[in-house]
């Protein structure tokens, strides 16, 4: 029994007219991950090949969004009130996106996401080939690298080089604590040519997390005297 709240990283969550569409990576090959909104469990899924895709047909961009990882007996178990009491302090996430555009990357490239100079995701614009698109579905022979297969005219004509609502690939943390984290993002292409690096400060505020490890040192029953100590929330100076 338990549960667990790391090793679970959003990559995408889409908004439609009918909710909302959230794409999760989970390093818990054996456990289920559970999807909580705002209090209710939901669903929940087995990775598979370390993702998990969760359709929430009544969720809104207001709901709080709680993702856990349980053992597989525990899947219709409500861990919500155990789960939040340690993490509500932690429950902000830095998003990042970086378009994909295909004059800009090659198949090949890859997409480096750094918090506080740590490397903490890593992804192919254009995993295997898939997604570059050129005008036309093999156009000419080859426009730009639309191959056989490869998206054209049709699926992304006003995407990325005809406009700015191309794809975006995006990576989300993990719940962060208050802080100033420098987010930084690079693409490297399969050469090992390196892009200048694009950064960023981002603030995240919230309630400071409580203190911790109340302990009662001393009860003097004669005049009624108690000590206690903890240890002071690390967000509080």
């Amino acid at each position: 029994m338990g549960y667990l709240t790391d090793g679970i990283t959003i990559v995408d969550d889409q908004g439609f007219h009918g909710g909302r569409v959230v794409s999760v990576r989970a390093e818990h090959a054996d456990k289920v991950i559970q999807c909580y909104v705002s209090g209710a469990l939901v669903a929940w899924s087995k990775p598979s090949q370390g993702a998990v895709e969760f359709i929430l047909t009544e969720s809104l961009p207001s709901d709080l969004l709680l993702l856990v990882a349980v053992e597989p007996s525990d899947a219709e178990r409500n861990y919500w009130s155990d789960a939040m009491s340690a993490d509500l302090a932690r429950a902000n996430r830095i998003c990042v996106q970086t378009p994909q555009l295909a004059l800009a990357h090659m198949p090949g490239d890859v997409w480096n996401v750094y918090a506080d100079d740590q490397l903490m995701h890593t992804q192919a614009f254009f995993p295997g080939g898939r997604g570059v698109g050129g005008y036309g579905m093999g156009y000419g022979g080859a426009y730009g690298f639309d191959a056989a297969c490869a998206r054209g005219y049709g699926a992304n004509f006003g995407r990325g080089e005809y406009g700015f609502d191309c794809e975006m690939l995006t990576w989300t943390s993990e719940p962060m604590p208050p802080g100033v984290y420098t987010i930084a993002v690079q693409a490297v292409s399969a050469c090992g040519n390196e892009s200048p690096v694009s950064t960023s400060d981002v603030t995240i505020t919230g309630y400071a997390r409580p203190a911790s490890e109340l302990t009662v040192d001393s009860y003097d029953p004669a005049d009624g005297r108690l000590e206690f100590s903890y240890t002071k929330s690390e967000d509080i100076n």
